[in-house]
């Protein structure tokens, strides 16, 4: 009789565990997908003061750097000597 009680709780510890793995990669599924949503949902939060700092720095310079080096200008696009061709 305890030989057979104790293949019951093999069986039973065996099929929790199961499913406690389960669960944990359907908990890892939802919060990749959570994350992923408060990412989309943030974006305009920071990408719009973004552009309007962007803009107002490139409208105070007439739309040109002030930098030699155009090619790593963090304000693109670089519109430095347009009118020199």
């Amino acid at each position: 009789m305890i030989k057979f009680m104790d293949e019951i709780a093999e069986a039973l510890t065996g099929a929790v565990r199961a499913y406690m793995e389960w669960v944990g990669e359907i908990a890892i599924y939802i919060l990749g997908l959570l994350a992923k949503g408060l990412i989309l949902f943030s974006t305009p939060v920071w990408i719009l003061p973004y552009m309007m700092i962007r803009d107002i720095l490139r409208d105070t310079n007439g739309g040109k750097c002030e930098s030699p080096d155009c090619e790593n200008c963090p304000f693109p696009p670089c519109r430095k000597g347009e009118g020199e061709q």
